[in-house]
């Protein structure tokens, strides 16, 4: 599982990042809403956040948790904090946060913390059956098939994530715009190339897809088949 931890103290953080991958987390570690955000736009693949909320640079913690509620980001966000007035506390909650925690703090709370708000989350396993082709995630390559080894790149691969986390349900070109791409929206046009492409690589016959449907009104939606 992959954790943001946002935390502007950089020997906390260090400490706290050490703690969660001892107990078997990858951890990436900002220092300020801005990085986190920059890294949330370049990269998806994140299952929680912890997050103080006064942090270095123009936004806290609080406007962090917004604009990630405002991204439709599916990211449980907890606080971190020494804030401990019951208005502090509100107005994380009123932001879309999940949790809150003050400092000082035992890691064996943090982790407890995190296991119960990753309960429910989806595993998505490295290796995914697309058809007849096989997806790894890890290495951004397509195999089987009867076809040469193909590669994908980062973009490639955050969009096939965003269809294999919601598989058998459509997905809108807004949605995938979103949280792929972030505020730097490209056209509508270009999420219908992708899907073209996708189409090449995965279906049979690209003419007449059963993988990548078009559900008009709706936005696309990869099939269990």
């Amino acid at each position: 599982m992959n954790i943001l931890l946002v935390e502007d103290e950089i020997a906390l953080g260090r400490t706290i990042a050490l703690n969660l991958k001892r107990a078997g987390y990858a951890v990436e570690h900002r220092e300020s809403a801005e990085e986190a955000l920059q890294l949330l736009s370049e990269n998806r693949n994140f299952q929680l956040s912890i997050v103080d909320i006064g942090l270095k640079g123009k936004m806290t913690g609080i406007d962090l948790c917004q604009k990630i509620r405002e991204r439709k980001l599916l990211l449980p966000v907890i606080f971190l904090t020494a804030r401990n007035l019951l208005e502090d506390k509100e107005a994380a909650f009123h932001a879309g946060g999940d949790d809150y925690l003050t400092k000082p703090f035992q890691i064996k709370e943090l982790l407890l913390r995190i296991e119960a708000r990753t309960r429910n989350v989806p595993r998505i396993p490295d290796q995914i059956r697309i058809g007849e082709k096989t997806l790894d995630l890890v290495a951004g390559r397509v195999s089987g098939g009867g076809t040469e080894e193909l590669r994908l790149n980062e973009r490639e691969l955050r969009i096939l994530r965003l269809f294999i986390e919601n598989r058998g349900k459509p997905v809108s070109r807004d949605v995938i715009l979103d949280q792929v791409w972030g505020t730097d929206y490209p056209s509508n046009r270009t999420v219908d190339n992708f899907i073209v492409k996708f189409r090449k690589i995965f279906e049979k016959d690209p003419s007449s897809p059963r993988l990548f449907l078009t559900r008009h009104g709706l936005g696309y939606e990869l099939t269990h088949e």
